[in-house]
């Protein structure tokens, strides 16, 4: 295929969150995959509609009329993991949600691109039940990725596999990839396209991802800028979509 009308459908790991660009706006993986398939094929088109904090269903029910309305014959939809972070998970209503998103958009005749979640850095400081908790529904939900993908005969682009649990792949949040993790990602879907299943990156292969634990002081520092805010959002039920609109609604060529 030369020509790509590509649409990217999800949440803050779509839009870019992690992956900042010079001027303060975020890249992400959705961008550098588009500009390397733009190095590639004579003509791609492409639209991004991710936002931020978004739940599955708030993704299925923002998102899938306009992607559809788009005319894509290539869709990535990577969600999942604000649902995985709520207290009260009902798994099987956000499973219902992603077979209905990935149908829907499998429906329109696109290749459908899809992804599973990795675990969060090392480092992230969460009390260990509830990090356990975390893991268990990430594989519950990673499981259930796959066989979503296999139905609707979509590609799944494996990140619980392929993403190392070291920092240094991720951004300061320790819950976003940084732009090495971002870069990767985009990568790894472009070799998807090709046939290549993703490996899993060795620590050299990602900037600063040296083994180990963070200092107390680290610790503190993360806590103070981005777990109490977050819990304060929280409190408020505030969502952190607030005031955000997709960055790229409509398309642009990729040059």
């Amino acid at each position: 295929m030369n020509v790509y009308r590509y649409v990217a459908v999800g949440d803050s790991f779509t839009e870019g969150v992690g992956d900042p660009g010079p001027d303060g706006t975020y890249v992400g993986w959705a961008d550098r995959f588009a500009e390397m398939l733009g190095a590639r094929h004579e003509s791609v088109s492409y639209a991004n509609l991710a936002v931020r904090g978004l739940t599955t269903r708030q993704v299925l029910d923002t998102q899938l009329a306009p992607a559809v309305a788009l005319r894509p014959n290539l869709v990535s939809a990577v969600v999942g993991m604000n649902d995985l972070i709520h207290p009260k998970l009902d798994i099987r209503a956000q499973v219902a949600n992603l077979d209905t998103l990935i149908g829907g958009l499998a429906a329109t005749g696109a290749q459908v691109v899809t992804a599973t979640l990795p675990t969060p850095a090392q480092g992230t400081p969460l009390p260990t039940p509830l990090r356990r908790e975390l893991v268990k529904r990430l594989g519950l939900w990673n499981a259930f990725t796959r066989r979503t993908a296999a139905v609707h005969n979509a590609l799944c682009l494996d990140l619980a596999v392929m993403m190392p649990p070291g920092i240094g792949g991720w951004s300061e949040d320790r819950l976003h990839p940084g732009p090495d993790g971002h870069r990767a990602a985009a990568e790894a879907c472009l070799g998807l396209l090709d046939g290549v299943p993703p490996r899993r990156l060795a620590v050299t292969e990602i900037a600063g991802a040296e083994p180990g634990r963070p200092s107390l002081a680290d610790q503190y520092r993360w806590a103070r800028q981005f777990l109490v805010p977050w819990v304060k959002r929280r409190l408020r039920r505030e969502s952190g979509s607030a005031g955000i609109v997709a960055k790229l609604p409509g398309y642009r060529s990729v040059l």
